[in-house]
């Protein structure tokens, strides 16, 4: 699921019925990262709470980092730009994802209009990284812990207690102060900034298997392509061209794994419309040609 994660993340975690999931994710020899854990910069709808269980991470929250070790935990609000990296080979954590709107009330009580009301507009927002020497650490610590044991277990009834210790998360963090206003978290400029780098990130992905322009990138904020390029590359690293690019030689690798197409088609498919072009610009990123990399890892 997380290493080739589209930026504007799609994955359901839970069910309709059950809209929580949990899950333990390891670093090291023997699984999905052999190297170091690291999910690329991305954003979803739903609320991840983190627990480090060993080593040390940086993670990247609205393009500002923050560092965590053991015993620390991260919370990422709904649509809040993020990018996980292990920092030693050997790394372990813990995670609950859920859909905000499960702690929402039908009855438009005090508690509903003051803080759940403008949680789920997202204009409060839960605080990012909650560290061992916080003042509320404590009781969020037993409290994420608790959530962890009974989302990842599942033993009967799980769900309705998962929902109660979110609700008791939620009411200990609003005493502790450690529900934020929006502009407490995020400038103005710096919200224009994610929004504009957004905009541009969900249009690759609509449009990556049609002919894609520097202009009709632009159009999206919109700038000039000049402007573009700068402010693009200044989040990213690379240039928006070639973020498209790497797009698409993504989902390429995906077609390759998981379809019988051939090479040809799976190029048309994803927007190259050069066959040895796309055959040498895979190689240049992944370092093996397509069919090199389909017998590889089928």
């Amino acid at each position: 699921m997380y290493p080739d994660l589209a930026l504007k993340e799609k994955v359901t975690h839970g069910t309709p019925r059950n809209p929580i999931h949990a899950l333990h994710l390891s670093a090291g020899e023997g699984t999905p990262f052999p190297d170091h854990f690291f999910v690329k910069r991305h954003w979803h709808n739903y609320i991840e709470i983190i627990f480090i269980q060993k080593g040390s991470y940086l993670f990247e929250i609205n393009l500002e980092n923050h560092y965590l070790s053991q015993g620390d935990i991260c919370i990422l609000n709904s649509e809040e730009l993020h990018q996980i990296t292990g920092l030693e080979p050997d790394t372990s954590h813990a995670v609950v994802l859920f859909d905000p709107r499960i702690i929402d009330f039908s009855y438009k009580d005090e508690w509903e209009q003051m803080y759940i009301s403008p949680f789920l507009e997202q204009t409060l927002l839960l605080q990012n990284v909650i560290r061992s020497n916080d003042p509320g650490y404590p009781n969020t610590s037993v409290l994420v812990r608790k959530l962890l044991e009974e989302s990842l277990e599942q033993r009967s009834g799980w769900y309705i207690r998962s929902k109660l210790l979110l609700l008791e998360l939620f009411s200990h963090m609003c005493e502790q102060q450690m529900l934020l206003h929006t502009t407490e978290v995020l400038s103005p400029a710096d919200t224009k900034k994610i929004e504009r780098y957004k905009s541009v990130i969900s249009y690759i992905e609509a449009h990556y298997s049609t002919p894609v322009s520097l202009e009709q990138m632009a159009d999206t904020i919109p700038c000039n392509s000049q402007y573009l390029c700068r402010f693009f590359k200044e989040i990213s690293g690379i240039s928006p061209i070639q973020y498209l690019i790497n797009y698409r030689i993504d989902q390429a690798c995906a077609q390759l794994l998981t379809s019988s197409k051939s090479i040809t088609e799976i190029a048309l498919d994803c927007g190259f419309e050069n066959i040895s072009y796309f055959i040498r610009k895979f190689k240049e990123i992944k370092g093996s040609t397509p069919k090199e990399y389909r017998n590889m890892y089928n």
